[in-house]
């Protein structure tokens, strides 16, 4: 009987010591391409979708903006070595988020502040967040979120442009 509970044990420690082995990527592809929640092809659609009902150029907005796109994922989410969902992962984060200003008092004023601080990883383990991609590969959290984010400012930004050169087309018509 020893035996038996003594092979279960190993089984359980090279279990957890493969786990921790398994590398966690930089939010890159092997081409450098930047990592997103979904494809980068349909998030200006998203950024589209979302602005319509919200304020993308306050950093509050942004911040519903990325933790939107985290509920709307199909991926899964690591934190402390747990799945969790993308709509559990997005309501863990704005938890954290709300704990974090209300407990700790603690200002966090942009979307890179919120990525940095609340979406990185775990206080309490130490552990980077993960997101797993349907090819099996480990990203850090963190690093998806800034391209989601630099994703979004440059959508903003190529917007603005096209809305600035409307407004111009038209004053100039008159």
């Amino acid at each position: 009987m020893k035996r038996t509970h003594l092979l279960i044990f190993l089984l359980f420690c090279l279990g957890c010591a493969s786990e921790q082995s398994a590398p966690l990527l930089s939010g890159y592809t092997r081409e450098k391409a930047p990592v997103c929640l979904t494809d980068q092809s349909g998030i200006p659609l998203a950024v589209k979708k979302f602005y319509a009902t919200r304020d993308l150029t306050t950093e509050e907005g942004k911040i519903d903006y990325l933790l939107q796109r985290v509920r709307d994922s199909k991926l899964t989410f690591v934190r402390n070595r747990v799945e969790y969902s993308g709509s559990g992962a997005a309501e863990f984060l704005r938890w954290k988020l709300d704990r974090f200003k209300i407990r700790y008092h603690m200002k966090i004023e942009t979307a890179r502040d919120f990525i940095t601080q609340v979406a990185s990883g775990s206080r309490t383990s130490g552990e980077p967040y993960a997101i797993v991609l349907s090819d099996g590969s480990r990203h850090n959290l963190e690093n998806v979120l800034q391209n989601e984010l630099n994703a979004l400012e440059s959508c903003l930004k190529q917007d603005a442009f096209k809305e600035e050169g409307l407004a111009q087309t038209t004053t100039s018509a008159r």
